[in-house]
């Protein structure tokens, strides 16, 4: 059984939410575990995993530029700070074993970790690996892989293990008559759910602006989290509109993938395993400036397996409504996306970890 585990977990909710879900996880298991969690000052995790029940330690760093730049000498300098930072918190909690989600923040703790000859574990969601995961999976006791793909980018495969990501617990399947009710919209007409991530999507907004009353005219209806920025432009356009529902936010996206028939959306990590745990079919629109351009590798692995559709961000206004239209007139390729989606999932990768992490304690200890 594990005592006492620290997360390295931070930046953005895809390296957050899993993190929590194996400390629920392990909660399970021992009661009494203590878990402390390490992120980055300044960050979402600040109000996220407190929020959650779990104690939070920060430290100072941020990501380096992938251009030239005069802020890469500061982040450098963090980087000494946080690995000094990272060894105290570890000293001063003892933990059985390190567990690291990627993300710049995973970096100098779980060096940290390995330079004290700590148990650590590291976890890649994403197809290409970034450069945290890169940089620790060498030394690591385990490294989780969300892709059997993945392994032919790491230097190191022997600690190579191939798990579906963890996703929130607190998402569950709603009646779907219900969840359209829940948007004011009618259950047995199309529905298509349209987001960019919480804060939306600029150019997806602006491609959807210009097809969507071709979209509602051919008989769908629209769930569209437009995000802040851009919910005043999204909302005066469309308020006249009753097949057309705009939210800033959608805070119980479950009621939204519960009622849907396609999803348009960016291809971060936790999004495609939330959409795989539900078995939607999607195009996938990727973030053209995510790092190591992991979006668009993410959708190629899904999209390889005819589980979604993929949209360039610059070919956004020539394809838009063509893809969204002939998609949802073609039930039988509807149904076998998201038979392919599906077998992406696995509701039990929390509980599953949580065992492995609680086998690699165990062993260690005897």
């Amino acid at each position: 059984m594990i005592s006492r585990i620290i997360f390295a977990a931070g930046g953005t909710g895809g390296h957050i939410y899993p993190a929590i879900a194996i400390a629920d996880e392990l909660v399970k298991l021992n009661s009494s575990i203590e878990i402390k969690f390490v992120g980055a000052k300044g960050r979402i995790e600040e109000k996220i995993i407190p929020a959650n029940g779990y104690k939070l330690e920060t430290i100072e760093i941020t990501g380096f530029k992938r251009s030239l730049n005069l802020k890469n000498i500061s982040a450098a300098l963090k980087i000494f700070k946080a690995l000094k930072d990272s060894k105290k918190i570890l000293k001063d909690f003892a933990p059985e074993l390190v567990y690291g989600t990627g993300g710049f923040v995973s970096g100098p703790v779980l060096k940290a970790a390995q330079s004290l000859d700590m148990p650590n574990v590291i976890e890649e969601g994403n197809f290409y690996p970034g450069v945290t995961v890169k940089l620790v999976s060498p030394k690591a006791d385990k490294v989780i892989l969300n892709f059997e793909g993945t392994r032919k980018f790491l230097k190191r495969t022997d600690n190579t293990v191939v798990m579906s990501y963890p996703v929130r617990e607190n998402m569950k399947q709603h009646n779907r008559a219900d969840a359209a009710r829940y948007f004011g919209l009618d259950e047995s007409k199309k529905i298509l759910f349209v987001f960019g991530g919480s804060q939306g999507a600029r150019s997806i907004n602006s491609a959807l602006l210009k097809c969507f009353k071709n979209i509602t005219g051919s008989g769908t209806q629209i769930i569209w989290q437009t995000g802040e920025s851009d919910f005043e432009m999204v909302n005066s356009a469309v308020s006249s509109n009753n097949s057309v529902k705009a939210l800033k936010y959608i805070d119980k996206i479950d009621y939204a993938y519960s009622c849907c028939d396609l999803v348009v959306c960016r291809s971060g990590i936790s999004t495609i395993m939330e959409l795989a745990g539900f078995g939607l079919p999607a195009i996938f629109v990727p973030y053209p400036l995510a790092s190591e351009n992991h979006q668009e590798k993410n959708a190629r692995a899904v999209t390889e397996k005819n589980g979604a559709e993929i949209i360039l961000d610059k070919d956004l206004n020539q394809k838009l409504e063509t893809s969204i239209l002939d998609l949802l007139s073609d039930e039988n390729r509807l149904i076998y996306m998201k038979s392919n989606i599906s077998k992406l999932a696995d509701k039990k990768a929390a509980s599953r970890i949580a065992a492995m992490l609680v086998e690699m304690v165990t062993k260690s200890s005897n």
